[in-house]
């Protein structure tokens, strides 16, 4: 969102996601029986079903009801019949993202369970010994001394023991990815009991609850390619055009364009300049961030996407040389590390410009056997970025605007309100990188 304070010393630039990411135990994905969640999901399509019947029940109400009651006890029945309404109308979408959902973490944990067999069946027939937490030991041999096969030995051992926990250590972290994305998919959903009302702002939480749902199935299949939604964006400043627009309103309006076009100094500078711009130009059309350009200006933000791969790299290369073991053929596995938050306080520029954003690391993982055909990994990424310029007005933040003195941030968010200017959505995508680490 934009801001108009100027970035406090010391403050953060990572925000904690709402749902934390768990490790998962080899018991418990032995525990977590893929049919269950499938199971759960029929349960959610059923009450979706349920909802629509009841919805399309109070839509035929209201059509018919203006024709037999009228009076002010009729006009009263009637906005709670349009309430119930949107309310069947919510409960039917996000019945139907939970399933979708459900049904997702269904095709996961099967990958993840899998992988986990594999690695069983492996231990079996290695004498071998996988621990609650992927880890493989060797159990004591008495391995003849002088004996010529006893490197053999030694060596097939320890090559079956790194292939149990190539599969293991697949296995676990899927599991927690999995258990990471639909935890997180899930509490998008269970917000949606608030929702009582079918406006603009709930319209596309809705909307993004059940596109999250239908990508999640892609993204937890071991096919990729999708990107998830981002996280819901605050409330910003209500429904456009939902107050009358004053003189004063429209003072500001002018003001703030002319310096922006003339003074983008005044903003922070010209990316923030031009977001003030198309905020003002009320069309609330996307637009578009380039995102290599914050990388290159905001080293910072270069550095917790590293980071983000880095904790991740290990776990995606056991994954894919899992499905490389595991069908024999090369393997392209898309991933991605979830949305991330961001406070693009180091650069002036792009702190006016979005101030708090979300960015999400998504990496092509592949593995193809080498000339001495022993397989070979390579990770590519694109940092992906999504924010929603618009103004809250409850922190009192304020800037000096010239021959209008202190503009507070309250003051911005009324010109979407009066429907003068328009907030709108914003992101992009950096150039595709190669992982080096």
């Amino acid at each position: 969102m934009a801001t108009f304070d100027d970035p406090r010393k010391g403050e953060s630039g990572v925000k904690d996601s709402a749902v934390r990411r768990d490790k998962v135990t080899v018991p418990q994905l032995r525990a977590a029986q893929p049919r269950d969640w499938q199971r759960a999901s029929i349960e959610w399509d059923d009450f979706a079903v349920a909802a629509t019947e009841a919805r399309n029940h109070i839509r035929d109400v209201t059509r018919r009801l203006p024709h037999v009651w009228h009076g002010p006890a009729a006009a009263a029945a009637m906005g709670r019949l349009r309430v119930l309404l949107d309310e069947m109308t919510i409960a039917y979408r996000e019945s139907r993202a939970a399933a979708l959902t459900l049904d997702a973490a269904h095709d996961g944990f099967r990958l993840a369970s899998t992988w986990l067999a594999e690695a069983e069946s492996m231990v079996k027939t290695a004498d071998l010994t996988l621990e609650d937490d992927g880890t493989v030991t060797v159990p004591d041999r008495d391995y003849p001394q002088n004996d010529p096969d006893t490197a053999g030995a030694e060596r097939a051992d320890h090559d079956n023991a790194e292939a149990v926990h190539t599969r293991a250590e697949a296995a676990l972290t899927y599991a927690a990815e999995v258990d990471f994305h639909v935890a997180n998919e899930l509490e998008r959903i269970k917000k949606a009991i608030h929702y009582s009302v079918l406006d603009d702002k709930t319209k596309a939480a809705v909307r993004d609850d059940v596109s999250g749902g239908l990508l999640m199935g892609q993204v937890l299949s071991g096919r990729g390619g999708a990107l998830l939604p981002p996280p819901e964006s605050d409330s910003g400043s209500g429904e456009h055009g939902s107050v009358e627009p004053t003189d004063e309103d429209r003072k500001l309006k002018n003001h703030m364009g002319f310096y922006a076009m003339l003074s983008p100094a005044e903003f922070g500078g010209t990316i923030a300049a031009r977001n003030m711009l198309h905020y003002l130009s009320n069309t609330g059309e996307p637009l578009n961030l380039e995102v290599d350009d914050m990388l290159d200006d905001m080293p910072d933000m270069q550095a917790d996407a590293d980071r983000n791969v880095a904790a991740n790299a290990d776990a995606w290369r056991a994954q894919a040389l899992a499905e490389y073991e595991r069908t024999g053929k090369p393997v392209k596995m898309v991933q991605q590390t979830g949305w991330q938050g961001f406070n693009a306080t180091s650069d002036p520029d792009w702190y006016h410009a979005v101030g708090a954003c979300h960015y999400n690391t998504v990496a092509q993982v592949e593995v193809v056997p080498g000339p001495d055909g022993e397989p070979q990994t390579k990770i590519k990424y694109q940092v992906h970025v999504a924010d929603r310029y618009n103004w809250d007005g409850s922190k009192g933040k304020t800037t000096e605007v010239p021959q209008l003195g202190v503009v507070t941030d309250k003051d911005m968010g009324k010109l979407h309100a009066a429907g003068l200017a328009k907030e709108f959505d914003m992101g992009g995508q950096s150039s595709v990188r190669t992982w080096e680490g």
